[in-house]
């Protein structure tokens, strides 16, 4: 329960998710309106701007430690969250507070109530007056869904950065990687310089179009440099090589995978991009990439939790993300078919796909549910687990019984496949610590 003022702060945050029920309503009036009630904090606001399928959320956590390593006061906004709402706007490695949470959400509310606003909205606007308040050298935002019509692309930012493109929410962004790749590219702003790490040539037409069409200049990651991994650590931090204008550098951070280099690779090329407005050098970047984690509180991207036996948390949650997740795994050294997997997902993703991808890593397959209305009943995950070919399957209905009965095997655990059963599984592990 939290408290500010003497008051609870439970019913406001109540009222606040049950804007959720008002669904996904793309378009930014609504949004816009609220800034406006509350000033148009967002106009004077330095911010970088980033949209993806896969990766935006890890490339604006390493963003923001870059800064923060330079010194700057640093904001940063990303979704969801895996314990608490307060995760999802930072000011250097600080949530926002209770107090000034229930500040900034009380009037948002009403009016949000009153036109029928959305919990993102919502979100999207608390978070943008909370770091124009704070006078922030630099805002680093997250898109929550596409970009074009996604409530954060009110804002006019000093850089715009695309990470990788794939399928998910094709209800909302189209059933091709063009047109999902379309969506992405509407954060591109007139004359705002735009950085694209999705590697596809075949989908380079898109942003091109969108840049010329807005004249914004536009830098794609692989023409820029080359990031490969060069070793992979059991902790699953790794080191990277980078290639760029014939000099070659290592670099080491403590997030990991072929994906994440990708990241690097765009956080690395969007530095020059802004670097009339900040000075950060080499080792602030070097520095930065080392600590994202300490330095802006990310968690859930391929971590591990404990060591002895080894518990990895990973919110992936398409059948790509899933993938990338199983290769990096086998390349830190965990072989194939050793992991007690504890799985959720959400009845609008790919389940059978994301089973498929899993399929190698798992040894024994937990399946579950959390209590949100999304989620798929943990007996129908059984069953599209069996019918994925995977051999031992449980159905243990809630991710606290999962937990539970996966920690009793003394045998290195895997959570995966949803934000929404971190919460649960993270209870367990706080108690048994």
């Amino acid at each position: 329960m939290f408290y500010f003022c003497g008051m609870s702060l439970q019913p406001l945050l109540d009222r606040l998710f049950a804007r959720t029920t008002a669904g996904i309503k793309p378009g930014l009036e609504r949004t816009e309106h609220l800034l406006d009630v509350v000033g148009n904090p967002h106009h004077h606001l330095p911010a970088i701007h980033v949209a993806g399928t896969n990766g935006k959320g890890s490339t604006c956590s390493m963003l923001a430690s870059v800064f923060m390593a330079a010194g700057y006061k640093t904001g940063l906004y990303t979704s969801p969250h895996l314990r608490r709402f307060n995760e999802r706007m930072r000011i250097n490695s600080a949530d926002i507070d209770d107090d000034t949470l229930a500040t900034l959400a009380a009037p948002l509310l009403e009016e949000a109530e009153r036109i029928g606003g959305t919990f993102f909205e919502i979100t999207t606007v608390m978070a943008l007056q909370w770091f124009a308040a704070n006078r922030v050298d630099v805002a680093i935002i997250e898109t929550g869904l596409g970009g074009r019509l996604d409530a954060t692309n009110v804002i006019s930012p000093l850089a715009s950065v695309i990470t990788s493109i794939d399928f998910d929410h094709m209800e909302y962004l189209g059933t091709t990687l063009d047109a999902i790749a379309g969506e992405k590219a509407g954060i591109i702003k007139p004359g705002v310089p735009a950085i694209v790490a999705e590697p596809r040539t075949q989908l380079r037409g898109v942003f091109e179009k969108r840049a010329a069409l807005v004249g914004a200049p536009l830098q794609f990651v692989d023409d820029a440099m080359r990031v490969e991994v060069d070793t992979f650590h059991p902790d699953l931090s790794m080191t990277v090589s980078v290639l760029s204008d014939d000099r070659l550098d290592y670099v080491t951070t403590d997030l990991c995978g072929e994906h994440q280099a990708r990241n690097v690779a765009a956080v690395m090329a969007t530095i020059p991009v802004i670097a009339d407005a900040y000075d950060i050098t080499a080792d602030h970047v070097r520095h930065g990439l080392m600590h994202v984690r300490r330095n802006t509180g990310q968690r859930g991207r391929i971590q591990l939790l404990r060591s002895q036996p080894p518990i990895v948390l990973d919110v992936a949650h398409n059948p790509a993300g899933l993938a990338m997740l199983v290769t990096t795994l086998r390349r830190c050294g965990y072989p194939d078919g050793s992991w007690q997997v504890i799985f959720g997902a959400f009845a609008d993703k790919d389940v059978p796909a994301m089973l498929h991808a899993l399929k190698p890593a798992v040894g024994t397959l937990y399946a579950c549910a959390s209590d949100s209305d999304r989620a798929t009943p943990s007996n129908h995950l059984a069953s599209m687990a069996l019918e994925a070919g995977i051999r031992a399957v449980v159905d243990e209905g809630t991710p606290r019984a999962a937990m539970l009965e996966a920690l009793s095997m003394h045998a290195p655990i895997l959570i995966c496949g949803s934000f929404s059963i971190a919460d649960e599984v993270l209870k367990v592990l706080d108690q048994s610590a």
